[in-house]
């Protein structure tokens, strides 16, 4: 098992819960960005390992989530809202464009390296969805998926996944 070398930086230990809580906080502010009223999915951010790293001593805080049932349009907007908004909540946007699946979706990625997460967020077109997709693949969504940078556990704790 690896410990931190191939990294390319230190990781600072901090407790698995209060790096869990900071994603919970970093989500409510994308979303109050975001400020549109539609469907959130509710699962919160979860414990991962960190590469091939001791899953002991090394973790990841992951947390994907998404809106669904508001208008492409305003889902659009919604994007452009983050681009705008982000570099002066400490996010450096690193993407903006589209993607490279079929779809061509727009996606946006940001780097807090104060924080140290990252978010990827995508805007997916349903219309764009084949016909031979699943009827729920023709919904439009925003797809937000935000990850810590790997931490270390304090002295005498484990991760816990």
């Amino acid at each position: 098992m690896k410990d931190s070398d191939d990294l390319g930086y230190t990781p600072d230990v901090r407790d698995v819960e209060s790096v869990r809580g900071e994603a919970n906080q970093l989500s409510s502010s994308l979303l109050d960005v975001i400020a549109l009223k539609g469907d959130v999915t509710q699962p919160g951010p979860g414990v991962a390992v960190c590469g091939d790293r001791d899953a002991d001593k090394f973790y990841k805080i992951h947390h994907p989530w998404s809106l669904r049932g508001v208008p492409f349009e305003e889902m659009s907007h919604a994007m452009e809202r983050l681009k705008a908004e982000l570099p002066k909540r400490g996010w450096k946007v690193v993407k903006y464009g589209p993607d490279s699946s079929p779809s061509r979706s727009l996606e946006l990625i940001a780097n807090s390296t104060e924080r140290k997460f990252s978010v990827n967020v995508s805007l997916y077109d349903g219309s764009k969805a084949g016909s031979s997709e699943a009827s729920s693949a023709k919904e439009d969504l925003l797809m937000v998926d935000l990850v810590s940078a790997c931490f270390r556990v304090p002295e005498g704790k484990t991760a816990g996944y």
